[in-house]
């Protein structure tokens, strides 16, 4: 299988609300061979107020970030949609993409009425370089070196590590540059810890994890957090109600035993305790799993394999303790309310319908003068509001005066921050103009007054 690095640059750090300003891709072949690059930028949409901090960090200025001539947020989408379809299925990667970088990519094909999971479906799987960077600098430190922050403390940021590992960098926070150092220590682990990135492609894929938590009664998994120990040792006891993707997992290294005791409103009580004897498994988040027998065994403990394969086959043969762990789990989550923000109902409202689906692909084909009528059939409110949107963004001359007005108006309120918007939680202009300050010291007169003059 192919694969496909890829890096966003964006107006600021809010997944829902900021949008991708810089898309860049490489593909290679499975011995990580450039076989394809792509790269594209857009302009800003109209309705968001980039972070000044952010556009000062990738060094776009606000002239570039409102060029014309670039593509608009929507043309740029299709284009992206269009070539990472044609690579598929391949492997997508990226530098601490999942919580970043994909987050990004996925709103955007929601907002643009494309398929939101195009990494990690129709055999396509997804990985996170930067969890597999972690692992590399802790288990095999003659492999991958952390990068040095300026107070001397290890780190892993993308420059710093490419810089101690001797790959050049390139521009920071340059997407085009942040690929190819991605790409550069993948290839480092792949030829010198090859089992780590062959456990780190195994489990780019949701169906290996879990049919491997399901399988194996104890494993260990790689959490770089997990201070003092790294290796946590579990065994699957659940999944959660709310959501397929999270298993519950009992630590084994707990009082096991104690737990069995407690009533259920105290194992409630007790999960939210720390250390928490249960951990929330992503099974699509490509997590670090292993065998316990291909552990070394210094990072076991005081604990042994034998001790943790009993522990786990009592629990598993205990089915009542593990429903009561999996229902306390559940009742330890929080829940939370639906938003009024179209941008934050991309997971919480469902996934849409089958017709609806089909309907999104016609809405790409036809012409704009077909496309508001198709939008009004939308059984999904959420796509008829973002459908809607498209159109005033690039057709505002179909809407009638008096609704295009409408619009403008809602748009200029939101960048402002009044009316119905007050105390929204994307940046408006009077939030950029006092992030500005903060970083006046350090920005031009250019960058200053181009700022200054936004409405």
């Amino acid at each position: 299988m192919a694969f496909v690095f890829y890096d966003v640059e964006t107006t600021g750090l809010n997944k829902r609300f900021d949008q991708i300003l810089q898309f860049a891709a490489v593909r290679t072949d499975v011995d990580l061979v450039e076989t394809e690059r792509f790269e594209t930028r857009c302009r800003l949409m109209p309705q968001v107020v980039p972070s000044p901090k952010a556009l000062h960090l990738t060094e776009t200025s606000l002239a570039d970030a409102t060029d014309t001539s670039r593509p608009t947020h929507y043309g740029m989408v299709c284009t992206i949609a269009r070539v990472l379809s044609s690579w598929s299925p391949s492997v997508f990667l990226g530098f601490n993409s999942i919580s970043f970088d994909e987050e990004f990519l996925r709103q955007a094909f929601y907002q643009c009425l494309h398929p939101v999971f195009l990494t990690n479906t129709n055999r396509n799987a997804r990985a996170d370089v930067l969890n597999l960077m972690r692992a590399a600098g802790t288990l095999h430190p003659s492999v991958i070196r952390p990068g040095v922050g300026a107070d001397g403390a290890d780190v892993y940021r993308l420059g710093p590590l490419a810089a101690a590992n001797g790959i050049a960098p390139g521009k920071a926070h340059d997407a085009a540059h942040d690929v190819d150092a991605t790409l550069g220590l993948c290839r480092l682990v792949r030829s010198g810890a090859p089992e780590l990135w062959s456990a780190f492609l195994r489990f780019s894929s949701k169906t290996s994890v879990v049919d491997f938590v399901r399988d194996e009664d104890a494993f260990a998994y790689f959490d770089f957090y997990g201070s003092p120990r790294v290796m946590h040792f579990l065994t699957r006891v659940g999944i959660s109600p709310r959501d397929g993707n999270v298993h519950y997992c009992l630590d084994l290294t707990g009082d096991v035993d104690a737990l069995r005791r407690l009533d259920t409103l105290e194992l409630t009580e007790r999960i939210a305790v720390e250390p928490r004897p249960i951990r929330r498994l992503k099974v699509n988040g490509s997590p670090l799993l292993y065998p316990l027998w291909d552990i070394e065994r210094s990072l076991f403990g005081e604990t042994s394999e034998e001790d943790l394969m009993r522990s786990a086959s009592l629990v598993r043969s205990d089915p009542d303790f593990m429903e009561r762990l999996t229902q306390a789990a559940a009742s330890a989550e929080k829940v939370y309310p639906l938003s009024e923000h179209v941008e934050q109902q991309i997971y919480g409202a469902g996934f849409f319908s089958d017709s609806d689906r089909e309907m999104c692909r016609q809405f790409h084909s036809r012409p704009w003068e077909e496309r508001l009528g198709l939008v009004e059939r939308f059984d999904d409110q959420r796509l008829r509001r973002l459908g809607r949107r498209l159109i005033y963004f690039e057709a505002a001359h179909l809407f009638e005066e008096i609704t295009r007005r409408a619009m403008d108006e809602d748009i200029a309120a939101r960048r402002r921050g009044d009316g119905r918007y007050l105390s929204p939680p994307w940046t408006t202009v009077p939030s950029a103009l006092l992030e500005l300050e903060s970083i006046d010291t350090q920005i031009s007169s250019e960058f200053r007054q181009s700022f200054t003059a936004i409405k």
